[in-house]
């Protein structure tokens, strides 16, 4: 029988933490097909943890960027760790060339992938890009990958995937403990505020109205709390949207690994948030979200989850995946603080 003898699978997760999060169900799918192979995966230290929490994974092998004026030699050394491991199948869920070298330099048998980037020459097994790939969820371009491959060694593959994480108790308490360090007293609800996002602006509601948003919905809940996630590069906005909540407010932008993060969303009560990785990250926590879309396609790249809100207002120009709006960004200024407040009434569940 084909792959009889494949005992270890190593993946190359994406390198971003919305892809990562969208490319789960594929992770589970493959361990459906090799139900007692060990499934690894290197992914690089900022979307790695998002792998570390996906109940279908063994280990998770931190690796370090692998393009610039290092690359090569950055890839030799990867890949010596990946041949020292020894794997008899590898799937790259990047489309880059270098994402199937890796594997090769690391002398793994069967290398699978999609036919992309002049890779044919490297991947043992190069699948064509689906037709329809920018008419679905981007979840399913990972799925197709280990469909076409591996579907004959398992039925069942169909059916609605679903993301989810697998967190231990113990990173939660450590997440509650966090939020008590922070004035946390176990009142509810928790609502979470992500108001950036690592693509660029074109993808964020303007900063004053997840302000004036945030006034409100503590008016209304007068026991919760609203936190802010984000990088350092958000650490000023969000000063400016918790000046005016008092001890309602913590700003937690730069206060937390993404690990960290993903454990703190998970105890929330709802998400408002931009297209980003942390919407994907609170898709699958399973919270009630509601996210926020201006330049980019929720069909594709929306929030992958029935608890889930998307308020989108699609124009001719939609969606222009522009990092910078070009014209005068009414798709995301259109958007009204009154109609995600009502969202957010609708969609809470405390």
């Amino acid at each position: 029988m084909e792959f009889e003898h494949t005992k270890k699978i190593i993946v190359r997760g994406t390198n971003w933490i919305g892809d990562a999060v969208m490319s789960l169900p594929a992770i589970a799918a493959l361990k459906k097909c090799f139900p007692h192979s060990q499934i690894d995966v290197a992914a690089r230290r900022w979307s790695a943890p998002v792998y570390n929490y996906s109940p279908h994974t063994d280990n998770v092998l931190e690796i370090e960027k692998t393009s610039g004026i290092n690359c090569l030699g950055t890839l030799i050394k990867v890949s010596k760790k990946i041949r020292e491991i020894g794997y008899d199948l590898a799937v790259a869920f990047p489309n880059s060339f270098e994402s199937a070298l890796l594997f090769k330099l690391a002398g793994v048998r069967e290398v699978v992938g999609y036919n992309t980037d002049f890779r044919s020459v490297i991947l043992t097994r190069a699948v064509d890009v689906p037709r329809d790939k920018k008419e679905k969820h981007e979840v399913f371009y990972y799925l197709n990958l280990i469909e076409k491959t591996f579907a004959h060694r398992c039925e069942g593959l169909g059916g609605k995937p679903k993301i989810g994480f697998s967190i231990p108790g113990t990173d939660l308490e450590k997440a509650e403990r966090k939020l008590k360090d922070f004035g946390w007293k176990g009142a509810r609800p928790l609502i979470g505020i992500n108001p950036g996002a690592a693509y660029g602006p074109a993808k964020c509601w303007p900063s004053q109205k997840y302000k004036e948003l945030s006034e409100k919905l503590v008016r209304v809940f007068p026991r919760g709390k609203i936190i802010v996630f984000g990088t350092d590069k958000e650490r000023k906005t969000g000063e400016q949207i918790c000046k005016s909540l008092g001890r309602q407010g913590i700003n937690l932008c730069g206060q937390t690994s993404l690990s960290e993060a993903i454990c703190i969303i998970s105890l929330l009560d709802l998400m408002v948030t931009n297209d980003s990785g942390l919407m994907h990250v609170a898709a699958a926590c399973n919270i009630a979200l509601v996210a926020l879309f201006g330049s980019t396609n929720p069909v594709t790249t929306g929030p992958f989850s029935e608890k889930a809100v998307v308020i989108h207002h699609a124009l001719a120009c939609s969606p222009c995946l522009s990092r910078q709006c070009k014209r005068d960004f009414i798709c995301m200024q259109g958007i009204t603080v009154k109609e995600v407040f009502e969202a957010c009434q609708k969609t809470i569940q405390c």
